[in-house]
């Protein structure tokens, strides 16, 4: 099979890499398209590389837009010219879902991982989907219903980072594996994986930090980067603070940390999976904010929240995200730790996400090919 992909997204990258690697162990696959490097390294041929695609916010993409319209066009084009047995796609649904619906207008069985964020936006999208794609692999078990009506095929694979995190681990052998202190309270900070988020949020993080270690003696905090420049500009923004800066390794800090205080996105799921208390908070630029507001179909935007149907972390988003809110919330967490509830759910969080992703979307994408 010769099996055109595409990924916007680190996340998007490691989801795909091991699916394409177990569909080659059970046909013969050669992949192409836009790829990042774990899919790379499970044998696929960058056309175009991943990090091109991976800009996040309506004003942001604007600047990036020309270069980005250009990708998909040559996409079609390689779509149109080198037949492939099929497309697949993941995350980055403004750019792969045209993408697909190209392909299936061509003949080409649309296959796309990762449901678009139906269930907080934007839900008129759906019949647009449908129409768009052949099948539809999603991570969480309440998708599949919201596409019911669509007749679009959709099936729950269940969650990658269920495999990849352990649900309450002791971050003692994680504070040695960073040479992070044994004891005393310290708090994981997460303010994105993208310079224009970490330049927005970590200097209002840094503020909260600092009124904390007013109410919580002894704390320390520690940052992961997710790129060189990152930890560059982080260590210049912290000045003095006790904060520890590290290379990458968030899942490893959050294992490590007493609480975690992080950007509104994947990271909240992963804190809750991990069992670790965890405060949201996400600024964005006014005009997206305003274009999204109108649009959300759910009173939480953090993932844990809507799987728990209750506000199992504080999200604070836009002028809610100020010091005060955050400090408050905070607080207990640093000096009581996690409460019985949060911890009872959480772990039924990690329970219903469970299963062999890697394997059900394999077999799906076989099944469905063959």
């Amino acid at each position: 099979m010769q099996i055109c992909v595409a990924a916007g997204e680190v996340s998007g990258d490691q989801i795909l890499a091991p699916i394409l690697s177990r569909v080659s162990g059970s046909v013969s696959a050669i992949y192409s398209g836009v790829a990042g490097p774990q899919m790379i390294e499970a044998g696929t041929y960058p056309l175009f590389p991943m990090h091109r695609l991976s800009v996040m916010g309506v004003m942001e993409v604007l600047p990036r837009l020309p270069d980005l319209l250009s990708i998909r066009y040559q996409m079609k084009h390689y779509v149109s010219t080198s037949r492939p047995t099929a497309l697949i796609t993941c995350d980055a649904p403004d750019f792969n879902l045209p993408l697909c619906a190209h392909a299936k207008s061509q003949g080409i069985p649309a296959i796309h991982v990762v449901s678009p964020s139906v269930w907080a936006w934007r839900r008129n999208r759906i019949p647009k989907i449908a129409k768009q794609l052949d099948l539809l692999l999603c991570l969480f078990p309440f998708e599949p219903e919201l596409y019911a009506d669509s007749g679009l095929r959709c099936q729950f694979i269940g969650h990658p980072l269920t495999k990849q995190i352990e649900f309450n681990p002791d971050p003692g052998r994680f504070r040695t594996a960073l040479d992070l202190p044994l004891t005393g309270p310290l708090l994981g900070i997460l303010p994105g994986s993208r310079e224009s988020e970490v330049k927005r949020l970590l200097p209002l993080f840094l503020d909260a930090f600092d009124k904390l270690v007013s109410k919580t003696p002894h704390l320390l905090g520690v940052i992961p980067a997710a790129t060189d420049d990152l930890y560059a500009l982080i260590q210049s923004m912290i000045s003095e603070r006790s904060i520890y800066v590290v290379h990458g390794q968030s899942r490893q800090v959050m294992a490590a940390v007493t609480a975690v205080l992080l950007a509104s996105g994947t990271a909240a799921l992963e804190a809750v999976l991990t069992g670790r208390p965890t405060v949201a908070a996400y600024r964005m630029n006014p005009l997206t904010y305003c274009m999204v507001k109108g649009q959300l179909q759910t009173e939480f935007v953090t993932l844990p929240n809507f799987l728990a149907k209750q506000t199992l972390i504080p999200e604070f988003i836009q002028g809610d995200a100020s010091v005060y809110s955050i400090v408050d919330a905070m607080t207990p967490m640093l000096n009581e730790g996690p409460t019985a509830h949060f911890m009872m759910e959480a772990r039924k969080i990690h329970e219903s996400l469970s299963g062999d992703f890697t394997d059900h979307a394999a077999t799906a994408i076989i099944g469905y090919l063959s």
